[in-house]
């Protein structure tokens, strides 16, 4: 049931002053009624929208060149704004959340390596703050809808005690599109993750929705209902376009649809992997225009990005395509960390342009931080820049070199600095080339005319003096479009590659004997980090976090007391009427 609209209604809400909207809508975020937003004092502070995509390739988005699955809501946003080229994330999903959030590498929290799985004890510390914390300390109301992957085995790890006033969404790294299950795979016990929190109690969300649509419509109930008056962070960390159980990894939300509109894609795993794509892309169309209707989308960042590269084969194999660069999610290859992104807001000067600047996921906790007033000083030592300035302007970037990642179980090593980029220890995980090449003579040619008139492109085009014309979208796919030079062989790295990305983007040449000055002084870069670096978790399933005890869910299954530091098992909490569970997260921290 969604909540009243209309001023008459608000309006008697208003006089009554105790009824609020969440009490006619079943526990929706519980926000009083406001005035209609045409009649809202509006925030001088720009709202801040962040789309993640999950495991996300490369070619997987058309406007970076390739027609066979066309986003043209997703290219509406990068035309008319700024298309990051030069982007990079980490190998896998945890670690770019944690970078994203801390703006600090994930080796500084022990948070690097393999991600999470369900019911292992480790999370990002609760003593680092996060970016919804420091929003928040700015004024902002900061909603998380989607994934978290970031620790929730005590009630302090949870999104709602890290920053963020309330979250709808899954604590583990993906669940079944439908069903909304994620198994364990040591023990084979599978448990609901669909949780609706707040700052004051854990609930259980029971639907059997498609997650990509039930994400939207949760999207566009926060914008419709949010306080213009105030500033915005909201953080919608989509599900798609990874894959599910293995036993149906792709689920689409209408096959015969799926069929009919991409069934030029003769390979059916890649067809519905495409499926799974254009209805995020329909989000993004959707999103967009519940910011424009509320009257928000002129004052708004929006960001998309991914949180790391496809995975074309392997663990989680999803069928996506990160062509023509080498490797995959889990690689360090540009395949599996150089990142779909692009950024759109009213507020940039010099926008429908392609950036060929430097930049690291790390980055946007500053550069987003700036663009909402707040002194960068005050979040600490990070490794992100401020970036704000290069987006909205086009100045050159402060950053020079990043660190990809460190693997210390593994052994091996990664760095960025200016046109070169280096890989240090056996590179055993993906080290091919992979995907779809996204060309064919039997697939629709592009047509700019639908990133205009998408939903994304109408919204931008009736708040914006001027747009990005068709010839334009045409002019900035080309300049995104990377191909490589011809090559009969590629090097395998077992030591140490050194590559020249301006002239070898897909990594095929290592020029570490020709510049043996430049491994040395990458390899004491590295070094410098590792001097840091906190030992990643063991990663061990924890049998007393069985959702058995739960109601068959997954929750937070350890009461963690901070004075003697003294670990002991939640109770079984109370259930709601319909069987669901409610943890009131006073009562755990009283008891």
């Amino acid at each position: 049931m969604k909540c009243p609209r209309s001023k008459t209604v608000c309006a008697l809400i208003g006089l009554l002053s105790v009824i609020s909207c969440a009490d006619s809508c079943s526990g929706k975020i519980n926000t009083m009624c406001e005035k209609s937003n045409e009649d809202s004092p509006r925030s001088d502070q720009p709202h801040i929208i962040t789309i993640i995509a999950d495991d996300l390739g490369w070619n997987d988005v058309s406007f970076h060149g390739h027609d066979q699955i066309p986003t043209p809501n997703i290219d509406a946003l990068a035309a008319n704004g700024v298309i990051l080229n030069r982007y990079y994330v980490q190998p896998t999903c945890t670690p770019s959340r944690t970078a994203f959030l801390t703006g600090r590498y994930p080796l500084r929290a022990g948070m690097q390596g393999i991600p999470l799985t369900t019911g292992e004890r480790w999370g990002i510390p609760v003593d680092i703050p996060l970016f919804p914390g420091h929003l928040r300390n700015l004024g902002y109301t900061t909603r998380l809808l989607g994934k978290w992957h970031l620790g929730y085995y005590t009630v302090d790890h949870v999104p709602t005690q890290r920053g963020f006033d309330s979250f709808v969404g899954y604590y583990n790294g993906y669940i079944k599109y439908f069903d909304h299950t994620i198994r364990q795979d040591k023990t084979n016990e599978t448990g609901y993750d669909l949780h609706r929190d707040d700052r004051q109690k854990l609930t259980i969300e029971r639907n059997k929705d498609y997650f990509t649509d039930f994400l939207t419509e949760e999207v566009e109930d926060v914008i419709k209902s949010h306080d213009v008056s105030k500033p915005l962070y909201l953080q919608i960390a989509h599900l798609a376009p990874h894959s599910g159980e293995p036993e149906e990894p792709l689920e689409v939300w209408n096959v015969t649809e799926v069929n009919l509109t991409l069934g030029y894609i003769k390979d059916i795993n890649r067809r519905k992997f495409a499926g799974m794509v254009t209805r995020l892309d329909n989000s993004v169309g959707r999103t967009i225009k519940a910011l424009k209707n509320a009257g928000m989308l002129e004052n708004s960042i929006v960001i998309f990005t991914t949180d790391n590269g496809a995975q074309t084969e392997g663990l989680h194999v999803n069928y996506g395509s990160n062509y023509p660069l080498r490797g995959l999610k889990f690689s360090m290859f540009d395949g599996g960390v150089r990142g779909v992104g692009c950024i759109y807001s009213p507020l940039i000067v010099n926008s429908s342009r392609v950036s060929n600047e430097l930049m690291h996921i790390t980055d946007w906790m500053p550069t987003l931080y700036s663009a909402a007033g707040g002194d960068v000083k005050v979040l600490g030592e990070l490794d992100g820049v401020d970036q704000w300035p290069t987006l909205k302007y086009g100045l050159k970037s402060p950053r020079t070199s990043l660190l990809l990642h460190v693997d210390e179980k593994f052994k091996v090593a990664g760095a960025v600095m200016g046109k070169f980029k280096f890989l240090q220890g056996n590179q055993v995980n993906y080290t091919d080339f992979y995907g779809d090449s996204g060309d064919g003579d039997n697939y629709p040619p592009y047509s700019a005319a639908s990133v205009v008139s998408s939903a994304a492109g109408q919204a931008i085009s009736q708040i914006s003096e001027s747009v990005a014309t068709p010839q334009q979208i045409i002019s900035l796919r080309l300049k995104t479009k990377m191909s490589c030079p011809p090559f009969q062989e590629y090097v395998n790295c077992t030591s140490r590659c050194l590559f020249d990305l301006s002239v070898d983007p897909c990594e095929t040449v290592n020029l570490s004997e020709q510049h043996p000055e430049i491994v040395e002084l990458m390899e004491s870069y590295i070094e410098k980090y590792q001097d840091v670096l906190v030992q990643q978790s063991s990663g061990l399933y924890d049998r007393t976090s069985s959702p058995a005890k739960f109601n068959g869910a997954w929750m937070p299954w350890i009461k963690f007391n901070h004075n003697d530091e003294s670990a002991s098992l939640l109770e079984v909490p109370q259930t709601s009427s319909a069987g669901d569970i409610i943890m009131n997260l006073r009562s755990i921290r009283q008891s």
